[in-house]
């Protein structure tokens, strides 16, 4: 994974909504289980926003949405 997308992963970590697990009442493996879920949900979150503020920036700079996406997170097509 490059380096963008490790950064965003490692924000996902950071701001995921673990809120609903009860970790009182739950075993480890539930837990870490509902926790994965949640901070992959934030990072696919994170991935389409910042997807689509390149892909807008690649347009009003006339680079072309695809090629700006795939320049920023440095994916070969």
């Amino acid at each position: 994974m490059n380096e963008r997308f490790e950064q965003l992963k490692r924000r996902a970590v950071a701001e995921a909504d673990t809120s609903h697990i009860d970790f009182d009442n739950m075993s480890h493996t539930e837990i870490q289980i509902l926790g994965d879920i949640a901070v992959e949900q934030k990072f696919a979150e994170l991935i389409v926003k910042e997807t689509l503020q390149v892909a807008r920036a690649g347009i009003e700079f006339g680079d072309g949405m695809e090629d700006a996406v795939y320049k920023y997170f440095g994916v070969e097509e």
